[in-house]
């Protein structure tokens, strides 16, 4: 038999018992409850002394595996012993089973669960985890901050959203809890965790929100704090806001010291926002009518960063010292800008504009702004060129065909020459020339039709078809407004021309009493002004003439009798008056034949549905009396809707005030006359009769009407 070697030594060739031990598997607490101590040594300790003299005889055993899995022949992991009979079978000499893992079940299964059941049984529901306590001043802190930025972040939000009050309370709120925060922090000796850029963010938006709700005074005071406090450097650019407040409050002055002290303080890094606070001094004293200092301002301004606005700026100070060589040079200097994301090649805009996928061209935001900048680079173009052309030479036809020369020099304002040359024709009409106006805008047709788009056609022949139109060559004018919409179907000024036209063959052919073509004729009309509607949905003269036409056909159909066609016309035309409302709400004509359309169905409404209409007349009359309380025509149709309903003193006082502001009505007299004699009051009546007999003194009826209700004996006027 071979010895048994001591405890703890292990000889060269023996396996390693604790071999995979150290697996990250195996890192639970192992058990040792059942292990029995033998010799005074621990259980383990037994356990290998054991196997070390087992393996030295060659002892046949069965092991199990690591995880448990039996299989033969392995001494790794330990033996299993036979018990005696009747005994408890014994457990292995080493397990490595982890802690928590037993034979009785395992969790999850039903032998486990019924057994932690078992042991748990009425206990309930575990506690809450206990919430922290942050009572000390630097939690409470932490705390009082969060609540500042929260408060910060609603402030913003609700500014954004054009709230200004709730974003002025929401700064104050702010502005109240950081001071308690700071005072906090000062009596707690936590001065090192005091947060400056808190501070300013909370001041900023704070003078920022006073600033939104126009309450000037409490924002410079507000801004004054920062802009003294050394502790912000960078807070002198906040002069630039002052000085936007002194500007609104057009003390100009101030404005400039303000804006001239933001300056000083801006380094050369930061030229873009020099140029910008320099533009702010030009505008000021533009204002202040002092065009030599704005002069030098903006030129200092083109030489180091131009822009559009500047140059536009530049050319209106030149125009106001009556410079003409200096407008000249201006002009050409406000052409030869090119600001970043302007450049947009023709192809481009063509294949944008015939692009039919609109969701497309929304989601493509550089080619939005690209066409936003060359839109407004045009409009100051434009502008410019309409204020310099008129004075540049000694006379405006001059001046004009300078201009359009300089554009057509440019390769990019080809378009604006042709636009030039329409405000040319616009210009000779304001001045009473309507014959050298058509002599311009033919002149479209002789020249290379290359050298103009469509629109620009469209818009000359547009212009043609009006002065044919004012001048009632209804031939001429029919022609060229058949020319316009083929050259650009979409321009809703030339549908709305077209449909004029249309309209007044109606009426020649209505007077002709050839109703079927009036009939057509006007159907034309309504149909184009509903198309110009849909190409502009808020072109007004589409809408306001759509109205009136709808009107005209009632009255057609009024007159041939046809009483349910003449209530649709009118019932249309309401709806068109109504829309032209929500967009002109103080237009006085709209009103007008709005009011008048009620009071017409309320004649044809039969006496139970009557409330309606007679409500909504009466509230359009009392509407348009209040923008015209001196027109006698609206006072006598009120005062008749009022008698009409049986309202006698709200007609009298009505037919009182028409006859007051035009006392020569005879409608009006006739009624206030009846009126007299219904009530009894005969010498009142017969002041209005003889105010008739005067007016129309060859009409019998008012001398009989006179001596009637005159009283015997008396004498009276032959």
């Amino acid at each position: 038999a071979t010895a048994i070697a001591p405890l703890g030594e292990v000889k060269e060739g023996d396996d390693d018992l604790y071999e995979g031990f150290n697996v990250p598997a195996f890192k639970q607490p192992m058990e040792y409850n059942n292990f029995q101590n033998a010799g005074g040594q621990s259980a383990p300790m037994q356990a290998a002394s054991i196997l070390r003299a087992e393996k030295r005889m060659g002892t046949a055993r069965m092991g199990t595996a690591r995880m448990g899995t039996a299989r033969q022949g392995t001494a790794r992991v330990g033996t299993a012993r036979q018990g005696m009979p009747g005994q408890e079978e014994a457990r292995p000499m080493t397990s490595i089973r982890a802690a928590g893992y037993t034979s009785h079940g395992k969790p999850g299964t039903s032998s486990g669960l019924n057994q932690f059941q078992g042991q748990h049984a009425g206990t309930g529901p575990a506690p809450p985890l206990e919430k922290k306590e942050s009572n000390s001043p630097e939690d409470m802190a932490r705390e009082t901050e969060k609540k500042v930025n929260a408060l910060l972040e609603e402030s913003a939000t609700a500014n954004s959203e054009n709230k200004y009050s709730l974003a002025l309370e929401k700064a104050k709120e702010g502005a109240k809890k950081e001071r308690q925060l700071c005072k906090h922090r000062e009596q707690h000796q936590l001065m090192d965790q005091m947060n400056i850029d808190l501070t300013y963010a909370v001041c900023f938006n704070l003078a920022n929100q006073y600033q939104a709700n126009e309450m000037y005074m409490e924002a410079l005071n507000t801004y004054s704090l920062i802009v003294k406090n050394k502790q912000y450097p960078q807070s002198g650019r906040l002069r630039v806001n002052m000085g936007n407040i002194y500007f609104k409050q057009k003390k100009f002055p101030s404005a400039i010291k303000m804006y001239r002290m933001a300056l000083d303080q801006i380094g050369s890094s930061g030229k873009e926002l020099r140029f910008k606070i320099m533009r702010n001094i030009g505008n000021a004293f533009v204002r202040m009518g002092n065009y030599q200092d704005a002069i030098m301002s903006y030129e200092a301004i083109m030489e180091g960063r131009p822009d559009l606005q500047s140059g536009f700026n530049l050319v209106v100070c030149y125009f106001a010292l009556g410079d003409k060589d200096r407008m000249k040079k201006g002009f050409a200097k406000l052409l030869s800008i090119r600001e970043p994301g302007m450049d947009i090649s023709p192809e481009e805009e063509e294949a944008g504009n015939e692009t039919d996928d609109e969701e497309e061209n929304e989601d493509d935001e550089l080619k939005r702004v690209q066409k936003e900048k060359k839109s407004q680079a045009k409009h100051l173009i434009v502008q410019a060129a309409k204020l310099i052309a008129p004075k540049i030479e000694k006379t405006f036809v001059e001046g004009f065909d300078f201009v359009i020369e300089t554009l057509r020099a440019t390769d990019n304002y080809m378009d604006i020459a042709s636009d030039m040359e329409i405000s040319k024709a616009v210009y000779f009409l304001k001045h009473k020339k309507p014959k050298e106006a058509k002599e311009t805008l033919l002149a479209f047709e002789k020249k290379d039709q290359k050298q103009h788009d469509s629109t620009t056609m469209s818009r000359a022949y547009t212009n043609v078809c009006f002065i044919y139109f004012l001048e009632g060559d209804m031939k001429n004018a029919d022609h060229y407004g058949t020319l316009a919409i083929k050259c650009d179907r979409y321009n809703a000024k030339a549908l709305v021309n077209k449909g004029n036209c249309e309209m007044k063959k109606g009426q020649i052919a209505e007077d002709k009493e050839r109703w079927d073509d009036a009939r057509d004729q006007y159907n034309n009309a309504k149909e184009l002004y509903m198309e110009g509607i849909g190409v502009e949905a808020e072109c007004v003269e589409a809408i306001f003439n759509l109205g009136l036409c709808c009107r005209t056909m009632a009255r057609l159909e009024h007159r041939l009798d046809n009483m349910h066609d003449y209530e649709n016309h009118l019932r249309a035309a309401g709806q068109a008056f109504e829309k032209l409302f929500t967009i002109l709400p103080d237009l006085t004509e709209c009103n007008y034949n709005i009011a008048t359309i009620y009071d017409e169905l309320d004649l044809l409404a039969p006496q139970e549905g009557r409330d309606s209409s007679i409500r909504k007349a009466e509230e359009w009359y009392k509407r348009l009396i209040a923008q015209v309380k001196s027109d006698s025509g609206v006072l006598a149709r009120f005062g008749a809707l009022m008698a009409r309903v049986d309202e006698e003193s709200q007609a009298v006082a009505y037919h009182l005030d028409s006859y007051r502001y035009y006392p020569v009505d005879m409608d009006v007299i006739s009624w206030l006359g009846a009126y007299q004699v219904k009530s009894e009051m005969y010498e009142e009546a017969i002041k209005y009769f003889e105010k008739a007999a005067q007016i129309q003194p060859k009409e019998v009826k008012w001398q009989l009407m006179v001596a009637s209700f005159h009283p015997p004996g008396g004498s009276h006027t032959q």
